[in-house]
């Protein structure tokens, strides 16, 4: 009887409100974040194929703060959905730059818009 009641009492400690707690303060952070990206499309010259956007893709994604970006070489364009308190666009210019391209512009768009293209 004793034993019963042991693992009865382990049982309820084990399913215990924190995990609703940890999942419901997850969520609040998922929600604070989407509020606070913000999204770019940059210009690129010298991209010439896939390799040259993976090179973008993988540069850029390396940046804290950078939820996610896609790059295509036959427009020139890359654009980047990035939380602005973390990552800035001065930091994905020096990566591009660094890559071996140069920006020939960056200008911002709606999240609906950079969600249409990726």
């Amino acid at each position: 009887m004793r034993f019963l009641i042991f693992i009865c009492l382990f049982f309820l400690m084990g399913c215990n409100s924190t995990v609703t707690k940890k999942s419901s303060a997850k969520v609040a952070t998922e929600v604070s974040e989407n509020l606070q990206t913000v999204a770019v499309e940059v210009s690129i010259k010298g991209m010439t194929c896939t390799g040259c956007e993976q090179t973008i893709q993988s540069g850029i994604s390396s940046l804290k703060g950078v939820k996610q970006v896609k790059a295509n070489f036959k427009n020139g364009k890359a654009f980047v959905e990035f939380l602005p308190d973390v990552a800035d666009t001065v930091q994905m210019k020096e990566k591009i730059v660094a890559s071996g391209y140069s920006v020939a512009a960056i200008k911002s768009i709606s999240l609906d818009s950079l969600r249409a293209k990726l």
